[in-house]
């Protein structure tokens, strides 16, 4: 709760993976919240707000009918935003940093789109459903190849930038348009 909030106001990339980690969370607890709050050691009144957090987390998962997989639509739609917002910043003149990371990611983008038998929406979708494994086969302490690491570092910069700029935008000081 306290590190969602967080993220959410400094890097929204950050935020749709932490989210997404915790949607994993809860299934893995098979959404018994007291069983995963009981891991935390915060003083009660503290207890009591990650409580009722995580059960209005658990309540929008199983709205959704996400218990098994997938993402709140809430999070889907943060993606879907970053999409269009790169979709703009690829049609600016004065955005060639951008193009830039944007390009080097691509030939990397294009191989999680063509592995995804279209689970994948776009091209954003593709550098988070990247990360998100990547974060997962390092949790299990996997073997990972260069090619995959050189890839997430395409897309951490890519998404980091993207986040920047997103952020602007929400505070004003981004014309897209």
């Amino acid at each position: 709760m306290i590190i969602a909030k967080q993220k959410r106001k400094e890097n929204i990339a950050e935020y749709i993976l932490y989210m997404w980690q915790l949607e994993d969370v809860l299934r893995a607890y098979s959404f018994d919240i007291e069983k995963l709050v009981s891991q935390f050691s915060y003083p009660q009144h503290v207890l009591s707000d990650i409580t009722q957090w995580y059960q209005e987390l658990a309540h929008a998962m199983k709205n959704e009918g996400i218990e098994t997989s997938g993402h709140l639509m809430q999070l889907k739609e943060l993606v879907q935003d970053l999409s269009t917002l790169n979709i703009k910043l690829l049609q600016k003149k004065d955005e060639k940093e951008y193009y830039e990371l944007f390009s080097d990611a691509l030939p990397f983008i294009s191989d999680i789109i063509n592995k995804s038998d279209n689970a994948v929406k776009n091209e954003i979708d593709a550098c988070f459903t990247g990360l998100y494994g990547y974060m997962l086969l390092k949790l299990q302490q996997k073997q990972i190849s260069d090619e995959t690491q050189a890839a997430m570092q395409t897309f951490s910069k890519l998404l980091a930038r993207l986040s920047a700029k997103y952020h602007a935008y929400e505070k004003g000081e981004l014309d897209i348009d």
